[in-house]
């Protein structure tokens, strides 16, 4: 046993430390112990540590002699590297190439048939809206043996004073004017073959809506067809008409009078059919 040299406490031998003060002891008898080699446990402790920067040193050192040795892993690779790098090969730049042509004649077949629907939608809106449809009814019905399309061009109460005027019902108004309709279509049958196609292009129209001459044509319509009528809006127009059949074909020049009375087109060259198949019913005249 020995004696710290500072506070007196009893120790042992081979202490080194003195457990109650912590001062160090000095003693030449321990220099050689049986041990051969003794650290102090905080430098046995702080030894590893040491040896783990210089490891983890030596380990970046590595890493950086590496990154610096393979290029490629010193930046990252993008998207579009990875498929411009697939793209090298011929045969894909070529499949690239014709999905992207692909693409976009898609593009421009779809814009186009909106285009398309649009326009021709539009069309249709504004020949609705005026006297164009009425004008193809009439073109229409000059082949058609039924005279639907002749009576729906006409206002209902010039049929209601037709019925009285000729005292006949609305069916037979109907029929009389199919049967000369039919009369029409059997001479240009005759005259340009079967398969009869009537087609039809505006060369003029003059729209009016002054007083003066709506008026005139409203005395018209009252003197001639006995029907009282206020118009709002009237047409002139010229069309060229052609006539083709199996045989041979022509065209012929037209003037037809369009008016609008109640908020619809009609057609007054239709009023002169009807009442012209009507007066000569029976007699064989056409």
């Amino acid at each position: 046993m020995k004696s710290c040299k500072n506070c007196g406490a009893e120790l042992s031998d081979k202490a080194i430390i003195c457990t109650e003060c912590g001062e160090v002891q000095s003693n030449s008898d321990n220099t050689s112990s049986d041990d051969g080699f003794f650290s102090m446990p905080y430098l046995s402790a702080a030894a590893p540590a040491v040896s783990n920067k210089s490891s983890k040193s030596n380990k970046n050192d590595s890493s950086t002699e590496d990154e610096k040795s393979s290029p490629a892993s010193s930046k990252s690779v993008s998207k579009d590297d990875i498929i411009n790098d697939k793209l090298t090969d011929p045969l894909e730049r070529a499949f690239a190439k014709r999905d992207k042509r692909n693409k976009l004649i898609r593009i421009i077949a779809i814009v186009t048939a909106c285009i398309i629907v649009i326009s021709v939608g539009a069309y249709f809106i504004f020949r609705s809206k005026g006297y164009h449809r009425t004008l193809d009814n009439y073109i229409d019905g000059r082949t058609s043996s039924g005279g639907t399309k002749y009576l729906s061009i006409v206002p209902e109460l010039y049929l209601i004073n037709a019925e009285s005027l000729y005292n006949m019902r609305r069916p037979d108004i109907k029929s009389n004017t199919g049967n000369y309709l039919q009369y029409v279509e059997n001479q240009l049958q005759a005259d340009y073959g079967n398969n009869l196609s009537l087609t039809y292009k505006i060369t003029s129209e003059r729209t009016v809506e002054d007083k003066n001459s709506l008026e005139t044509i409203e005395n018209t319509i009252t003197s001639t067809y006995s029907t009282d009528i206020n118009i709002s809006e009237a047409a002139y127009v010229n069309i060229r008409l052609t006539t083709k059949g199996s045989v041979t074909q022509s065209s012929e020049n037209m003037s037809l009078t369009f008016y609008k009375y109640d908020g619809d087109w009609y057609c007054l060259d239709a009023m002169e059919v009807i009442q012209f198949a009507c007066e000569n019913a029976g007699y064989n005249l056409w």
